[in-house]
């Protein structure tokens, strides 16, 4: 896994989560974000979850004004997760 930050056009906080695992299929990539969702897969026996850890995910970034999305080549090539923040405009301490 690897996870990666940065700063974009001075305004945003892109966040960026990758993995090895199992990937997913392209009509899976917007699909993930809704409530109780799995996508389908050989190993779904052995991954336990309930379907809500992305939903909530989007559920607070959305309400902090960002947005994020998912991306992956396929199955078995991993996914990556890409969050955008607005950065705080204004001196927080004053």
């Amino acid at each position: 896994m690897s996870c990666r930050l940065s700063i974009e056009d001075y305004t945003w906080a892109v966040l960026s989560i990758s993995d090895t695992g199992i990937g997913l299929q392209a009509q899976d990539l917007k699909r993930v974000f809704k409530r109780f969702y799995r996508a389908a897969s050989n190993d779904r026996v052995k991954i336990k979850g309930t379907g809500l850890g992305l939903f909530l995910v989007r559920t607070i970034v959305r309400q902090h004004g960002g947005d994020v999305r998912a991306m992956s080549e396929g199955p078995g090539k991993g996914s990556t997760m890409i969050l955008k923040l607005p950065l705080a405009i204004g001196n927080a301490m004053g």
